[in-house]
């Protein structure tokens, strides 16, 4: 037992340096750990598999609420949920509640169009693209990113009625009433109830908890993605049912991944985190056994 009362004094640096070097070397010598996608994000992925729920040409509403500070746990959700919906022939509205939203959605969107273009050959081959995708995507048809617009809860309650008004035009300056996008064959103006589903990319206020407290007024299924401090907060409203599925950090960006066979940033971001959290677990238990040990020599000096 005097090792551990030993390594009870260890110099912190070493303990520093270890979880450095738990980072590093994965890092530098890449190597994958068995991802298994829990439920909320299962159950993300298979609304947007769904036909049903989200029949081909669907248009859907993703909101960019996180800044370049939460992007390496978010962003790899909005790429790869991204990438499905383009393999599945949906059509992203891409907006913002948060100030820099819009430049963290075009981001996302120019990385998901050309991992989709790219291949999308391979894709068809294997038959796991939707009858009507088509080889090159386009921004006003297939997609677009309306970019940042203030107001939070009353900038979505405008969006309920009409897009157009709160967006006249796109982030690039656009005119969104000549959009394909977001034209409806019956003529009437493109309101949030011509959306199939709303996923917020949320890091904190302002994010999919706005669109919940609207959920009276749009009435359209919701999901999110959220940063892993967030995980218990949101855990909630998918156990009430008010959100379809989750994904949580960098975790459930490698597990949506999984799912669509298309291993990005999540899933190498993850390796180097579940060495770097062993590690961390170890140096706990170490310093539980050491003041056991200590404990238990001071009885046997009172003894």
């Amino acid at each position: 037992m005097n090792i551990f009362i030993k390594l009870k004094n260890l110099d912190r640096r070493w303990v520093f340096l270890f979880v450095a070097l738990s980072v590093i070397i994965p890092l530098l010598f890449p190597f994958a750990l068995p991802v298994v996608p829990t439920k909320s994000v299962a159950n993300l992925h298979k609304f947007i598999e769904n036909t049903e729920a989200l029949p081909e040409g669907t248009r859907c509403f993703l909101s960019f609420d996180f800044d370049p500070a939460s992007e390496p746990e978010l962003k790899p959700s909005a790429v790869a949920i991204l990438v499905h919906m383009f393999r599945r022939n949906l059509k992203p509205i891409c907006g913002a509640n948060w100030p820099v939203g819009g430049e963290m959605a075009e981001v996302a969107l120019v990385e998901a169009a050309n991992a989709y273009m790219s291949t999308y050959d391979d894709m068809k081959a294997q038959g796991k693209l939707a009858p009507g995708c088509k080889p090159i995507i386009e921004r006003g048809v297939d997609y677009v990113n309306l970019g940042y617009k203030t107001g939070a809860i009353i900038h979505v309650k405008a969006l309920c009625n009409d897009f157009m008004y709160p967006y006249p035009q796109d982030r690039d300056g656009n005119s969104t009433a000549e959009m394909a996008i977001f034209a409806n064959p019956d003529g009437r103006r493109f309101a949030m109830s011509d959306v199939g589903l709303i996923i917020s990319f949320t890091a904190g206020t302002g994010g999919i908890e706005t669109f919940i407290s609207m959920a009276g007024e749009h009435k359209r299924p919701m999901a999110a993605g959220c940063t892993s401090v967030n995980i218990p907060r949101f855990t909630t409203y998918l156990q009430s049912g008010q959100l379809v599925g989750m994904t949580g950090g960098l975790p459930g960006a490698a597990e949506y991944e999984t799912l669509i066979e298309r291993p990005g940033k999540g899933c190498a971001g993850m390796t180097p985190q579940s060495i770097a959290h062993l590690v961390i677990m170890l140096f706990i238990i170490f310093g539980n056994l050491a003041y056991i040990a200590e404990q238990r020599n001071e009885a046997k000096k009172k003894g």
